[in-house]
């Protein structure tokens, strides 16, 4: 947004010294301290300034916009048996897509913000406690009698999960008005990513909000009910990210044929689109274009856990958009991180790096 002189000065003011009280600038400027007041007030309307003391909005942040929540993985020793017990291992992690995207762009050192719900619990607590160390958090809302979503896997021995459940009621919540309510945080964003797990209306609100303000918006599907959280309108949206079945369920349609499915979204208004079909690879393309890539195989004896492996996927793809490299370059990205993931007991590797991607990247 454009500032005006008055505007401009005052921000200079405070960048030499955030703790300045409002009349000291007022005497600085030769204004009155009611005009100064105003003028920090629509400075922070416009998101400029953050907080007290005066921060400043330095950069502008890749926000991440879903669902963050608790996950619990069972590892079976051996075969599942239903109606028994069944020994495993079990680990405890932090996850939700759009929280695992945030991680994974966080440690390609991107700057990010994490904008969620949460409950007012332990788990919530520790979630905001541990990610702060990685990105910004101050968009998450801590809500009283609602508990942190939880998500529970049993993975067999081969690293697929035969069973999961999700306990996410509190991403409900994730309609228009929180969107709306969260304006003066969107506006600091270079890049907005939403997961699948936000309501339909506020997944309208957010493809209406970049639209007017002229922001990149990425989504990034979830599982297959969850699309009907996605908009019939979806003009405008820079990037989409799916997998067959979710592109099957959001069209009502049973073609397993990538490019006509990819076509599909291209002709609802989006600039680009992702579509992935695990071992069989991904279509990728734009009104230009489409092409098909092949997955970056990993061999059976090497797989722990696939868990995540979509969510890094999505992340390193949209890092390399973001940083302007050619679409080809940045799915290819994704491919390799994605390998890299489910050769990790995490959800999100650890060891990620945008130097890790690029030597894989070389061995391909």
């Amino acid at each position: 947004m454009k500032l005006n002189d008055n505007e401009i000065k005052v921000l200079a003011i405070l960048e030499e010294d955030p703790y300045i009280n409002q009349k000291n600038i007022a005497d600085k400027m030769n204004l009155s301290r009611p005009a100064v007041a105003n003028l920090i007030s629509g400075l922070q309307t416009k998101g400029y300034i953050i907080g007290k003391p005066y921060v400043l909005r330095k950069k502008e942040y890749v926000t991440c916009v879903g669902g963050a929540n608790v996950d619990y993985t069972f590892n079976l020793e051996d075969q599942m048996i239903m109606g028994t017990s069944n020994p495993v291992s079990k680990s405890i992690s932090y996850g939700g897509v759009i929280r695992n995207i945030a991680e994974n762009l966080a440690r390609l050192n991107q700057r990010v913000s994490l904008m969620s719900l949460v409950g007012k619990d332990t788990v919530g607590e520790n979630l905001l406690k541990d990610n702060k160390k990685l990105m910004e958090v101050f968009a998450t809302d801590t809500l009283d009698n609602q508990p942190t979503g939880s998500y529970y896997s049993v993975i067999d021995k081969h690293g697929n999960m035969s069973v999961g459940f999700a306990d996410m009621s509190i991403n409900d919540l994730m309609d228009r008005t929180w969107i709306l309510e969260h304006r003066k945080h969107l506006i600091l964003s270079s890049w907005i990513i939403a997961d699948t797990n936000i309501k339909k209306s506020g997944l309208e609100a957010l493809v209406e909000y970049a639209n007017n303000e002229d922001k990149n918006l990425c989504i990034v599907g979830v599982s297959g009910p969850k699309m009907r959280n996605m908009p019939d309108d979806i003009s405008g949206v820079n990037l989409i990210i799916t997998n067959l079945d979710e592109s099957q369920t959001y069209f009502n349609s049973s073609t397993d044929d990538l490019f006509s499915l990819a076509k599909l979204w291209l002709d609802k208004g989006v600039e680009r689109i992702v579509i992935t079909e695990g071992k069989k690879g991904f279509v990728y393309g734009n009104k230009s274009f489409l092409k098909h890539q092949e997955a970056f195989i990993v061999e059976e004896k090497d797989i722990v856990d696939v868990t995540g492996a979509g969510d890094a996927f999505s992340a390193a793809t949209i890092y390399g958009i973001i940083n302007n490299l050619k679409f080809e370059e940045a799915v290819k990205l994704g491919a390799i991180s994605s390998s890299l993931t489910i050769k990790q007991n995490h959800a999100v590797n650890p060891n990620l790096s945008i130097n890790l991607l690029k030597k894989e990247l070389k061995k391909q």
